[in-house]
């Protein structure tokens, strides 16, 4: 019996070769996997560039004569007094702490990850004048950092991925022949199945689904079965992010009048986004163990992979104001960046079962269904924000307000329509405000800073109005520096923030589906030199 389940299974593995084509034509679901989430993802930034200004909070819109200027407030060039050169080191490290839950049941898991990174690199040149100020800079800064890995584990006694991958009507269709004897309703009629999705034909392939014939021929919407149809399987996975965002910029500013700097900037953000995706379950108790209208089903493991890479262009500009009583005022502006993404996907599953039958698919260049290659365009929100400093003596106070209005994200790619996911950015997400607040005191050889600021989540959540999971992700950053000027040209400089804010993941989204409630602590320390010309 378990040789004649195995040839069965390997002969239908490849007679639906034959259809593979037809499927992985009809497979529109790959191009619109990109969803407003990942948008967000490459539009948002770390509010805090450059050493000095990580020390800060990154406020500095007011006009700050820091290479950050380039990021807040390109007229904060204008205020610089001489040449400079400046880089620095970042070391980041990320804490993520999940908690797996369904079924009322909860297992939390906790898993770190660290990286090195260049932060900035910079060169500013005041240029000479017989009054005012002409300062031009140009550079390349670190903008947003995306390592982090998630893991989680727990046992599911409601559901299983298998449910997941089961199609929905409009998803596929069956053909069906008579056979060899050309009589339907005999044994050898044959029922060939296609699907518009790709995980569903993946699925079928491995037998992680099936097709109910009886049901089919009694007019059943889906008829399809899981392999796990009964019983607790333990569910486990990880999710691992890495790659970051930089930008080079070009920036000048001038003294307009006596006291007014206007900048401005043009900016291009580059980077890289990985994702690693796995997840594996197992009938660990044998609860379907091929008995009782069960499947004999045993492991299985699902693994999905992008490689995205980013590139994109803004111009940024500002005014910065600096009054006799020791009051600065400024106000910048980020135009929309348009980002062109390039994305590699992949997905491999793996199933095993109790009679020794096991297969893969998507570890075959043949087998391509699930993988490809994609482009698809972002537009980002405008940016508009006001600052206002003050300085007395050695102390120096900043404050900064940053207006982005979300529902201004945009999706776009040639030969394919974003209008239902650009409606769900109108409907879903909403403006926000995000504040930075930093002080700086002056103790002669030594400098110290101090900082905090907010990013809000830009998911509409409130009565009525709740999107997604419910999960409200406001970024919070607490930030600390210090310079200590070794000579009146050499300066080393220490920053120091540390970030927290909350995030979900959903292994599989089906009703009463698992949820992984996330905790994410970020650390970011640096060490960055400059040197006055």
């Amino acid at each position: 019996m378990q040789f004649v389940l195995i040839t069965r299974r390997l002969s239908r593995r490849l007679a639906l070769a034959g259809m593979m084509m037809f499927a992985a034509a009809g497979l529109s679901d790959s191009a619109s996997a990109q969803t407003y989430e990942d948008a967000i993802r490459f539009s948002q930034r770390q509010p805090l560039s450059g050493v000095r200004s990580l020390g800060m909070g990154g406020a500095g819109i007011a006009g700050v004569a820091d290479y950050s200027a380039m990021v807040t407030n390109p007229a904060g060039l204008g205020h610089y007094r001489s040449s400079g050169f400046s880089t620095s080191l970042s070391f980041w490290g990320t804490e993520d702490r999940g908690v797996y839950s369904v079924d009322g049941n909860a297992y939390p898991l906790e898993n770190s990850s660290s990286d090195v990174r260049i932060g900035h690199l910079s060169y500013v040149h005041k240029a000479p004048t017989k009054r005012g100020s002409l300062v031009a800079g140009v550079g390349i800064n670190q903008v947003q950092s995306f390592d982090r890995e998630l893991v989680f584990r727990g046992d599911n006694g409601i559901n299983s991925a298998t449910d997941f991958f089961l199609p929905v009507p409009g998803e596929f269709e069956i053909e069906s022949n008579s056979g060899s004897d050309g009589i339907f309703g005999t044994a050898d009629d044959e029922f060939i199945p296609s699907f518009s999705r790709d995980l569903s034909f993946i699925a079928f392939q491995l037998y992680a689904i099936d097709l109910d014939v009886d049901a089919y021929e009694g007019g059943a919407d889906v008829p399809f079965f899981p392999a796990v149809t009964r019983g607790t399987v333990e569910q486990s996975g990880s999710i691992r992010e890495s790659g970051s965002m930089h930008e080079l910029n070009f920036g000048a500013a001038f003294e307009a009048a006596p006291g007014v700097m206007l900048g401005g900037s043009i900016n291009i953000p580059f980077g890289r986004w990985e994702l690693e995706r796995f997840y594996a379950e197992e009938d660990f108790l044998n609860d379907n163990d091929g008995t009782g209208g069960s499947v004999d089903f045993d492991y299985l493991e699902w693994t999905q992979n992008v490689d995205s890479r980013i590139a994109g262009i803004n111009v940024r500009g500002g005014v910065s104001v600096r009054t006799g009583s020791g009051f600065s005022v400024g106000a910048s502006f980020e135009s929309p960046t348009y980002y062109q993404v390039s994305e590699d996907y992949s997905t491999v599953m793996h199933v095993e079962f109790d009679d020794g039958y096991t297969d893969t698919y998507g570890d075959d260049f043949s087998e391509d269904v699930g993988a490809g290659e994609y482009e698809y365009n972002v537009i980002s929100p405008w940016r508009v924000g006001v600052g206002v400093g003050y300085t007395n003596g050695d102390l120096s106070l900043f404050a900064d307000a940053e207006l982005v209005d979300w529902t201004q994200l945009e999706l776009d790619a040639e030969g394919f329509s974003y209008a239902a996911e650009n409606r769900l950015i109108r409907e879903q997400l909403d403006g926000v405000v995000n504040v930075r607040f930093g002080a700086e005191y002056d103790f002669g050889k030594i400098t110290a800073r101090g900082g905090i600021a907010i990013l809000p989540d830009q998911r509409i959540q409130g009565a009525g109005r709740q999107s997604g999971d419910g999960v409200e992700r406001d970024r919070g950053y607490v930030s600390a520096g210090i310079t200590y000027e070794a000579s009146r040209q050499f300066l080393i400089d220490f920053g120091w923030s540390g970030e927290a804010f909350d995030d979900a993941f959903v292994p599989y989204d089906i009703t009463n589906g698992p949820v992984v409630r996330e905790e994410i602590l970020r650390g970011r320390f640096a060490i960055g030199v400059r040197a006055r010309l």
